[in-house]
């Protein structure tokens, strides 16, 4: 009985402590937990072209980059090279006996006229065929006669859409000069003479009309004249050819725009080694030389100007002339001459950042003096290129480049209404010979800035090896707190740009391969709390 009585005892004690927790659990505070979470909510691979634009490197067999310039630095078009004569001729009506032109009568000449090339200090130039691209042709006249003349004036081998002969007509009332100008863009000039037997030569063609008189006919005394001059006014040649004899050209001083790094944001750019060529692209069926007499560097911005020295300035470099497939049909098989220009400075002439080139340049064409044929050709917008193509294979160093680029961000949806605290931390295992400075921003999907998750911040190069060359990347790690704009930034963001500061590592010529990369993370830690 006395252990009946003690289970019995013992049974109600433990009933009434069970009903007492359970009758005072609405008077305690519900349990919490919190807990730790580490959730990667951004990651992206930064590799070579993300950071050089494609066309400036070339990947080689064995993974190494080379930068790669090849730019042009000068233009030689036709209205330098090949230009007409601005005289076409001068033409003067005056007799040594008296005549008498009747009423309705006239004078008319038929007559060739040569182009004097030789005036323009030309030599040689025997040309068959000129297509005119632009320009006028001025018609002066001065009528010392007695009467009103009607002037008729034609270039007879000037023909335009095959059929259409150049052809003026005018008064010109007496004692009186007139003087005007007509379109000639177009025309098709045939200068081998009425017999197409001569070079250099058109046909023309002036009648003089009596017909303002009265019926009475006009005479003439020998000191009475009859001017008629004819000029060219800004003639620009689209395509001739014949032979254009052996003559030396200068170009310049003359500057050229250029325009490589307009799109290559960088503060410095040093070059250690590199093969340099200039490349001639000779798009005249004319052979000839080509000759730099000076070539500078200038960056307008900074007020530095380097000159090109070595071996290959002042120096011949020929080119042979180009072909063409049917005469006129603009189907040209270009002539290239490369030129090693290694032995020049012009490693240190790229890297003061240029904008522009001055050059003085000289030209002699046809120095194999073949004329037998009447071959050489040109075309307005095929010129003579001048090209200068470098490859740097390592070794560059490089100041503040800037990079930039815009990613999708995937923390859109993110909830922060359970997170106590946290911050954000964002890695950088970094397998470039560069060190960066970044600045990163949160934006909507109009590319507007939500909020700056980064500013300022530093990334650690890779290490590098004895020959330049990253052995190890380098991780860098940066924190970032939480505040209330972030958090809404981060929920809302569609996307997120990164700034990048770029610099050699170590003020080095460092070496970069294909398989160089930057793995970029953003790791959210938050501490959520949770309750039942």
């Amino acid at each position: 009985m006395h252990i009946s009585r003690y289970t019995k005892y013992s049974s109600f004690i433990l009933l009434v402590f069970i009903i007492g927790i359970i009758g005072c659990r609405k008077e305690r505070p519900k349990p919490s937990w919190e807990v730790d979470l580490l959730s990667p909510l951004f990651i992206d691979t930064i590799t070579v072209v993300d950071v050089f634009n494609d066309s400036m490197i070339i990947i080689n067999p064995d993974h190494s980059v080379s930068f790669v310039f090849n730019e042009k630095i000068y233009d030689v078009n036709v209205d330098s090279l090949v230009r007409l004569p601005d005289t076409l001729f001068y033409w003067k009506f005056n007799f040594p006996i008296q005549i008498t032109i009747p009423p309705g009568g006239s004078i008319i000449e038929n007559f060739d006229w040569p182009l004097d090339f030789e005036s323009m200090g030309l030599q040689g130039v025997e040309l068959e065929d000129v297509l005119v691209k632009s320009g006028n042709i001025r018609f002066e006249v001065l009528n010392h006669w007695d009467e009103d003349i009607l002037c008729e004036f034609g270039i007879n081998s000037a023909v335009k859409n095959e059929v259409d002969t150049f052809f003026i007509s005018d008064v010109v009332p007496k004692n009186e000069i007139i003087s005007d100008e007509f379109d000639f863009a177009g025309y098709n000039l045939d200068v081998t003479g009425e017999g197409d037997t001569a070079y250099n030569i058109l046909n023309y063609y002036i009648g003089l009309y009596n017909n303002f008189s009265g019926g009475e006919p006009l005479v003439i005394e020998p000191t009475d004249s009859f001017l008629v001059y004819i000029s060219f006014v800004d003639i620009v040649v689209d395509y001739g050819k014949g032979y254009f004899g052996q003559n030396t050209f200068n170009f310049g001083p003359d500057y050229y725009d250029f325009e490589f790094f307009d799109e290559f944001d960088v503060g410095g750019f040093s070059i250690e080694n590199a093969t340099v060529n200039l490349q001639i692209e000779n798009n005249y069926g004319v052979d000839g030389n080509v000759k730099i007499i000076d070539l500078e560097a200038i960056n307008n911005e900074t007020n530095e100007s380097i000159h090109l020295q070595g071996d290959m300035v002042d120096s011949n470099m020929f080119i042979d002339k180009a072909m063409q497939q049917g005469s006129g049909l603009g189907i040209i098989e270009p002539s290239l001459a490369t030129y090693d220009f290694s032995n020049t400075n012009f490693n240190d002439l790229i890297g003061i950042l240029p904008d522009e080139f001055a050059y003085t340049i000289e030209i002699q064409s046809n120095v194999l003096g073949d004329s037998t044929n009447h071959d050489n050709f040109f075309y307005y917008d095929y010129p003579i290129g001048i090209y200068m193509d470098i490859v740097v294979d390592q070794g560059v160093m490089i100041e503040d480049m800037f990079v930039q680029s815009t990613v999708v961000w995937n923390g859109e949806g993110v909830s922060f209404d359970n997170v106590s605290e946290g911050e954000l931390t964002v890695v950088f295992q970094n397998g470039f010979p560069f060190s960066y400075n970044v600045n990163m921003y949160f934006e909507d999907e109009n590319f507007d800035v939500l909020d700056t998750l980064l500013y300022g911040g530093f990334i650690a190069s890779g290490i590098l090896d004895d020959e330049f060359r990253v052995s190890e990347p380098v991780e860098s790690k940066i924190s970032v707190g939480l505040t209330a704009e972030r958090e809404d930034a981060i929920s809302e963001a569609k996307y997120i740009r990164y700034e990048l500061m770029v610099n050699s590592a170590d003020n080095e010529h460092v070496k970069i391969f294909s398989d160089d990369i930057m793995e970029m993370k953003i790791i959210g830690d938050f501490k959520f709390k949770i309750e039942p």
